[in-house]
């Protein structure tokens, strides 16, 4: 495979910054997970203790009824995934200056974007909520109370995430958009009105935020989630490495990310996923 991929044009002319092409280059799905998982042999587990059932009465002088825990164990076994990028020396001497740097940008981005779409594909391990609007308030509740009926609490840890089109739909809510119902400092985490990377709505008990990433985004079967973040589990050995090197044999340079990860649905009865048609006119 050639090396030299630089096109004729920025051989003999370029300016010193380049214009990215736009793509998601943050992890947003990481912050609403669990990574307490534990590594024994190469493998990830994660513990899991089902429900209970009520405490029992003591019949008079009788002994204390004995019960047991329902435990279990989920795991994963790691994946390593690479992006690499090669530029031959002459190439490196003629492009942007800033070309190299652009290698190590886009092979992180990379990574992330991976790290991502590994979580999303867990949704649908989850439970099946069936197809929602979001298009008003009621539709909103149904979806959440549905979540709120397998016992998930209501303790600040629970997240939802939508396609652009569902966020506009949401955002058409007029207490979705109402400091009465969505407090100005609670709105956002960063960014301005949730927008913004980290940035989310906290609004009838979820932190809803905008992915790009969604199975399906634009067409009349997207995917839209809620969960819990206990009921995901999602393990990774740090931020992207980045490697930046001269590769002598061959008289080039090469840059490669890599990352390594593991995932899996904890609690489904604490994950819900539904479809939301990205097709119909706001």
């Amino acid at each position: 495979m050639a090396v030299n991929t630089v096109s004729n044009i920025e051989r003999s002319k370029y300016n010193d910054e380049f214009r990215f092409d736009f793509e998601r280059e943050k992890s947003l799905l990481m912050k609403a997970v669990n990574s307490n998982g534990l590594m024994r042999a190469g493998t990830i587990y994660w513990d899991v203790v089902g429900t209970t059932s009520d405490a029992a009465e003591r019949a008079r002088d009788g002994d204390i009824p004995v019960d047991q825990l329902d435990n279990s164990q989920v795991s994963d076994t790691p994946k390593e995934f690479f992006k690499k990028y090669s530029v031959d020396d002459f190439d490196a001497f003629r492009a942007n200056p800033n070309y190299r740097a652009a290698q190590y940008r886009k092979a992180r981005a990379a990574c992330y974007r991976t790290c991502d779409q590994r979580i999303i594909e867990l949704f649908t391990s989850g439970t099946n909520y069936g197809t929602t609007t979001l298009a008003n308030i009621g539709s909103v509740l149904d979806l959440t109370t549905s979540l709120w009926e397998n016992d998930v609490p209501n303790d600040g840890r629970v997240w939802g995430v939508l396609t652009p089109k569902a966020l506009a739909r949401l955002m058409k809510i007029n207490e979705f958009t109402s400091a009465d119902y969505v407090s100005a400092t609670g709105k956002t985490e960063q960014g301005v009105n949730g927008y913004g990377e980290g940035g989310y709505w906290n609004f009838m008990g979820v932190k809803w935020f905008m992915h790009t990433g969604l199975a399906g985004t634009g067409t009349a079967t997207a995917t839209v989630a809620v969960w819990h973040e206990d009921s995901i589990g999602h393990q990774i050995d740090g931020e992207p490495e980045l490697h930046a090197y001269y590769f002598e044999p061959q008289d080039r340079w090469e840059t490669w990310s890599k990352y390594r990860d593991a995932r899996a649905m904890c609690l489904p009865n604490g994950c819900l996923y539904a479809t939301h048609d990205d097709t119909a006119a706001l």
